[in-house]
């Protein structure tokens, strides 16, 4: 018992001399901040709200205030210009001056014919890959001609008709080129490539048939058929040459309008028509039949027919 008083005597004087020390060290305190908000209201700097001087009641005051709902509340309320805007009127705009309007040129419809071609010509290849192998040979090394002559014996024309039908389709190709060229921006289409393809290949039916009628006549049939292989190894070839060239000209015209192939595309095609013609004479003067009707064919049915067009072109267009 008398331990228990002793303990409640003991608390009592440290309770005492605790509250005289928190007293002074108040007391100094508040001296403190008195000697230091004197100092900053003497310096010229006043002081509106104490309670911010201190740090630890920082954090007190923004959990008061809620500033993060206010951010967030920003978004769903209605917000007012505080300055007008006016409308810039650009004078290249291409809705009021159609001559800054830019006309594109490339279609998506000339790749879609270029991969056509290049899954007809793996077709051609993997079923006629002998006579595929012939034709390429033929232009460099004659001895391979007559190879394919006696392999056309044997086998049916379907090879030589696909191997035409593929260097068709490029030469039409490179005509709707020089027809673009030409500024002829509305027949940039898949109907007018259609058009291009069956007229000439009208035009080639017709010549053909005249020809045969010539050859028929004079009983040199074979003289025709040796010159109309030549003509599609010839055909085949230029095809798959000019394909990605045709192809590169075609998507690059902005930036190539200046450049040496679009500008003269007719040149390109009257050479793959000359080398044809070419290639076809020196194949005559090999068989060793170059006499005054080999000429009178050579120069009336092969060379005047693509002179006329030509020159027919040339004033049309």
């Amino acid at each position: 018992m008398r331990g228990t008083w002793i303990f409640i005597f003991s608390l009592m004087v440290f309770n005492l001399l605790g509250g005289q020390i928190s007293t002074s060290n108040a007391t100094d305190t508040s001296s403190l901040l008195v000697g230091n908000l004197s100092n900053l209201t003497d310096s010229g700097a006043p002081i509106a709200n104490y309670w911010n001087y201190f740090p630890e009641n920082r954090f007190v005051d923004s959990l008061r205030v809620d500033s993060l709902a206010s951010r967030f509340s920003v978004g769903l309320e209605m917000q007012f210009p505080t300055s007008k805007a006016y409308k810039i009127r650009d004078k290249y705009d291409p809705f009021l001056h159609e001559i800054y309007l830019r006309k594109a040129r490339s279609k998506t419809w000339f790749f879609i014919v270029a991969i056509i071609v290049l899954l007809y010509l793996i077709y051609y290849r993997a079923v006629f890959k002998r006579q595929f192998e012939l034709r390429i040979s033929s232009l460099f090394r004659p001895y391979f001609f007559e190879d394919l002559m006696r392999e056309q014996q044997v086998s049916s024309a379907a090879g030589s008709i696909h191997a035409y039908v593929i260097g068709l389709i490029v030469f039409a190709l490179g005509v709707m080129l020089y027809l673009i060229n030409l500024d002829f921006n509305k027949l940039n289409t898949f109907l007018m490539f259609l058009l291009v393809v069956f007229a000439w290949s009208g035009l080639s039916i017709f010549i053909y048939l005249i020809q045969w009628l010539f050859t028929f006549s004079l009983e040199i049939g074979d003289f025709l058929s040796r010159n109309i292989q030549r003509q599609v190894n010839v055909n085949l070839v230029l095809g798959l040459t000019f394909l990605p060239v045709f192809l590169i000209a075609y998507y690059n015209g902005t930036e190539w309008q200046e450049q040496w192939i679009l500008r003269n595309m007719y040149v390109v095609l009257i050479g793959w028509i000359s080398l044809r013609l070419c290639v076809q004479l020196l194949g005559i003067i090999r068989d060793g039949i170059l006499n005054l009707t080999s000429i009178l064919y050579f120069c009336t049915l092969e060379i005047i027919p693509y002179l006329l067009l030509i020159k027919f072109l040339l004033n049309s267009l």
